[in-house]
C-alpha cells in the first residue's frame, strides 16, 4: 500500500502511464510499454515492446485521447513510430496539451472490452462497478456495482447481472473469456478502494480486455483521479 499511496497526487488527475503504475502496484496487469519524450527514443521502445505498436499521448488531462486523434493502432516500422511520434505531439501542441510524453504500447490481441472502476458515493463511500466497456460504456450503460467488501461470489454475481454477460461465454464462434482473470481484477481494485480509501476520488480501467480463458486480462486504458 506504501508503494501505491506514493504514486497518487492529491486533488490531481493522473496521466494514464502513472494510472497504469497505480494497477500495477495492486497486481493488475497492463501491457507492456515505454513513456518517451523522443521519436528516435519512441523507435527504440517499439523494438523493445515489439511490433506492431500502439502509440498514445500521455499527460494528466487528457481523458478523450480518442477524440483528439491522439491514439495510433497497429504501427509495424519505425518510420511509422517516428512519423506517428510527431504527429500526436504536433496535435497536441496545436490542442495547447503539455504531454509528460508519449506512451508506446505492446498491441493486445481482441478480447471482450469491460470497464472496471471505482467511485464515491456521499452515503455508502468507495463503490465498485464492473461493467461492458470500450467505446459503448456511455452507450450501454450496462454496469452492475457493490459496496466494498465483498467476496468471490458477489463478484461473480455483479457479471451474472450484466445484460451483456453472454459475451463472456463466446458469441459467433468467439471463445470464453477468462472470468477468473475478471474477477480478480475486480477484486482487487475492490482492495485499491478499500486500502487507498478517500485518497482515490475515482477509478476507471476502460478497457479491460479479457482474454480467451486462461490468457488473463490486460487494463488497456485506465483513469485516476486522486483527492
Amino acid at each position: 500500500m506504501r508503494k501505491a499511496s506514493g504514486l497518487l497526487r492529491p486533488g490531481q488527475r493522473l496521466s494514464e502511464h502513472a494510472a497504469k503504475q497505480l494497477l500495477r502496484a495492486y497486481g493488475i496487469r497492463v501491457p507492456r510499454e515505454q513513456l518517451v519524450t523522443s521519436a528516435a527514443a519512441a523507435v527504440r521502445a517499439a523494438g523493445l515492446v515489439g511490433y506492431p505498436v500502439v502509440m498514445k499521448a500521455s499527460a494528466p488531462q487528457l481523458a478523450h485521447k480518442t477524440e483528439l486523434g491522439l491514439v495510433r493502432l497497429g504501427l509495424t516500422s519505425a518510420s511509422q513510430v517516428r512519423d506517428t511520434y510527431r504527429e500526436l505531439t504536433d496535435i497536441a501542441r496545436y490542442e495547447g496539451v503539455e504531454l509528460d510524453g508519449v506512451l508506446v504500447c505492446q498491441m493486445v490481441e481482441r478480447g471482450v472490452e469491460m470497464v472496471v472502476g471505482v467511485t464515491h458515493d456521499s452515503l455508502f463511500g468507495p463503490t465498485v462497478t464492473v461493467g461492458i466497456g470500450g467505446v459503448l460504456v456511455e452507450v450501454l450503460r450496462d454496469t452492475a456495482v457493490r459496496v466494498p467488501p465483498f467476496g468471490e461470489d458477489q463478484a461473480r454475481a455483479m457479471l451474472a447481472e450484466l445484460r451483456g454477460h453472454a459475451l463472456l461465454d463466446g458469441v459467433r464462434g468467439a471463445p470464453p473469456s477468462d472470468v477468473d482473470a475478471l474477477v480478480e481484477v475486480v477484486l482487487r481494485v475492490q482492495r485499491m478502494a478499500l486500502e487507498l480509501g478517500d485518497q482515490l476520488a475515482e477509478l476507471d480501467v476502460n478497457p479491460l480486455m479479457v482474454l480467451p480463458r486462461g490468457q488473463g486480462a490486460v487494463a488497456l486504458d485506465a483513469l485516476a483521479i486522486c483527492r
